[in-house]
C-alpha cells in the first residue's frame, strides 16, 4: 500500500484529476509500468490574457482513463458579482457530462464580464463533481484570466471601391463599411463635404430611404451607400468626395473619388430661335438652324437630316459635323421646297442630329401658302391701300 500510495502521488498533473491504480500483481510490481486509471478536468491554457469586448472562451477537456462511465456536474466558483459565465457541451449550455471510459468530452466555458469590469487578474475555479458510481469525488481547475484597459471608443469607415467612373449623368454609388468598435451602443451621424453642385444621399444596407443617421450596437458593423450625383454641366475630371461619420465619443472619415468622363449634349435651335416658318408650295426656301453641344465633351460624327411631307424636296447642308466642342455652335442650311399641289396650312419638319453617344431633335411648322393665296394677299393689300387713300381725299380733300 505503501508503494501504491508513491505512484498515486507522482501521477499528479497540471489540472485536477481524481484516479485509482489498478491492483499489481504480486512479484511484478517494481517490474511493470502501472496502468494510468482516472478522471481529469483540465484545459490547455489556464491562464490567458484578453481584452474588454472580447468574446471570452476556454476550452475545457474532461477525460476518462479506465474508469466506468461517469456522470460529472460541472460549475463555475469565485468570479466576481456581475460576471457571466457558461459551459456549453454539443452546442448547447450544460450543467453536467458524461464521460465513457478511455473517452474525452471537449467543452466550452464563455464568460461576459460586466461593462463596469475594471482591468486586472482575475482568479477563479471550474469545479467537477462525481454523481452516481464514485459520488462525492471532486475536481478543482484554477484558472487565471487578465482583461486588459479598454480600448478607446473607435469608428471605422472603409468603402468597398473608393473610386469610380461614370458621366455627368451618373449615379455614383459607394458601399461602405460602417463598425462601432467600442463597448457601447451608438447613434452614427452621417455628413459628407463635396464640391460645388454635387449632391451625396446616404441610405442603409440596399434600402432607397435617405438617412442622415443610424443606430450601429456594440462591435457590430453596417453598410451604409453613399449616391454622388455631380451636376449636368459638370467639366470632365477627377473630384473628391469626403464622407463622415461622427458619434458621442468617436469620428470617422473616409475619401471618395469620382472620374468624371465628359458627355455631349447636342441642341438644336430654329431661324432666330423660332420653331416656325413660312414657304410658298412649290418654291425654294431656306431656313437656318443652329446646332449647339452644349454638353462637357465633343460631340463627333453627327450626322444632319430633315423629314419633311411626302412630295416635299428638302436638303442639309452640311449634313454631317465631324466634332463640334463643348459650347460650340454650328449654322445648317435647310432648303425646303414644298410640293407643287401642296394645299394651303401648316405642316410638320422633323430636323434631327445623331452623333456618338448622343441625338436630339426638334419639330419645325411651315405654314404653307399657294401661288394663287399670294395673288389674294396682293389684291387684299392693294384694295387696303386704295381705301385708305380713299378716306384721306376725303377728309382732307374737302379743306
Amino acid at each position: 500500500m505503501r508503494h501504491g500510495r508513491t505512484l498515486l502521488s507522482a501521477l499528479v498533473v497540471a489540472g485536477t484529476a481524481l484516479f485509482a491504480l489498478s491492483p499489481l500483481h504480486a512479484g511484478t510490481a517494481a517490474a511493470e509500468t502501472p496502468q494510468l486509471t482516472g478522471l481529469w478536468l483540465t484545459t490547455d491554457y489556464p491562464e490567458r490574457n484578453a481584452d474588454f469586448g472580447d468574446a471570452i472562451r476556454i476550452g475545457l477537456d474532461l477525460m476518462n482513463k479506465n474508469l466506468p462511465p461517469q456522470r460529472v456536474e460541472l460549475s463555475v466558483d469565485g468570479l466576481p458579482d456581475g460576471w457571466k459565465s457558461e459551459i456549453d457541451g454539443g452546442g448547447a449550455a450544460i450543467e453536467a457530462a458524461m464521460v465513457g471510459t478511455d473517452r474525452t468530452v471537449s467543452l466550452d466555458l464563455h464568460l461576459t464580464p460586466p461593462k463596469t469590469a475594471k482591468a486586472g487578474t482575475y482568479a477563479f475555479e471550474v469545479e467537477g463533481k462525481v454523481v452516481g458510481q464514485g459520488e462525492g469525488r471532486t475536481m478543482t481547475l484554477p484558472v487565471k484570466l487578465t482583461l486588459a484597459a479598454p480600448k478607446p471608443a473607435k469608428l471605422t469607415l472603409d468603402p468597398k471601391l473608393p473610386d469610380l467612373r461614370g458621366t455627368a449623368k451618373s449615379s455614383f454609388d459607394f458601399e461602405l463599411t460602417l463598425k462601432n468598435e467600442s463597448l457601447n451602443d451608438t447613434v452614427v451621424n452621417l455628413a459628407a463635404a463635396a464640391p460645388d453642385g454635387f449632391e451625396v444621399a446616404f441610405t442603409e444596407g440596399y434600402g432607397s430611404q435617405e438617412i442622415t443617421s443610424l443606430p450601429v450596437k456594440a462591435g457590430a458593423s453596417k453598410t451604409v451607400h453613399a449616391k454622388v450625383h455631380p451636376p449636368q454641366n459638370v467639366a470632365a475630371g477627377h473630384y473628391q468626395v469626403q464622407v463622415g461619420a461622427q458619434s458621442d465619443v468617436a469620428k470617422a472619415s473616409a475619401n471618395l473619388e469620382l472620374d468624371v468622363t465628359g458627355q455631349p449634349a447636342v441642341a438644336l435651335e430654329g431661324p432666330n430661335g423660332m420653331l416656325s416658318g413660312s414657304a410658298t408650295a412649290g418654291e425654294e426656301r431656306d431656313f437656318t438652324f443652329t446646332v449647339a453641344n452644349s454638353g462637357s465633351a465633343p460631340a463627333h460624327d453627327l450626322s444632319l437630316r430633315a423629314d419633311a411631307p411626302s412630295g416635299w424636296k428638302v436638303k442639309v447642308d452640311p449634313k454631317t459635323l465631324p466634332e463640334l466642342q463643348p459650347d460650340q455652335q454650328q449654322k445648317v442650311t435647310v432648303e425646303v421646297t414644298p410640293g407643287d399641289k401642296a394645299v394651303a396650312g401648316d405642316y410638320m419638319m422633323s430636323v434631327r442630329a445623331n452623333g456618338k453617344g448622343v441625338s436630339n431633335s426638334a419639330d419645325f411648322r411651315i405654314t404653307v401658302m399657294t401661288s394663287t393665296m399670294w395673288g389674294i394677299i396682293g389684291v387684299v393689300v392693294i384694295l387696303i391701300a386704295l381705301m385708305v387713300l380713299a378716306v384721306g381725299v376725303r377728309r382732307y380733300g374737302r379743306r
